[in-house]
């Protein structure tokens, strides 16, 4: 004799046998074919990776876009750092540099952006890369353009 019940169980049953419901063929189905959309805080979190670099370079007065473990990126960071300048210093893996040249070159001011890391960032404008600090360096440009900026205040 089949029994016939009138409520659903919609938890499965302890020795892990299926609910009544989906045993009985009922209209919920739950073999669904799409996937479910993405819950919003993940959609914003995608928006915020897109604008995130953007954001830090025009809120930080210098900000240095690196390669972790370069030796040229190491060489920008410690000149700036013996001046006496609290710098942003973005690194990023190696399979990740093409990835950040692309975003960097989207940044207003970056006339086509960096072809190579490290990009050091002045005042929210592209300087360059360790050439363009340097050269800025020795002819005595690169405090005045610190100081001008607010990163450097003697």
């Amino acid at each position: 004799m089949s029994r016939t019940t009138t409520h659903q169980n919609l938890f499965p049953t302890s020795s892990g046998g299926s609910s009544d419901a989906a045993a009985s063929g009922s209209s919920r189905s739950t073999n669904r074919k799409s996937p479910p959309p993405p819950p919003p805080h993940e959609q914003s979190k995608r928006k915020v990776r897109k604008t995130g670099i953007l954001k830090v370079v025009a809120e930080n007065p210098i900000v240095i876009v690196a390669v972790r473990g370069c030796f040229m990126c190491v060489t920008v960071n410690g000149l700036v750092q013996r001046l006496g300048v609290n710098l942003k210093m973005v690194e990023v893996e190696e399979v990740e540099k093409s990835a950040m040249l692309v975003k960097l070159s989207k940044i207003e001011g970056s006339e086509g952006g960096p072809w190579e890391l490290p990009a050091v960032y002045v005042g929210g404008k592209l300087l360059g890369g360790v050439d363009k600090v340097m050269e800025a360096h020795v002819k005595g440009e690169f405090v005045p353009m610190l100081r001008a900026a607010g990163a450097l205040w003697l």
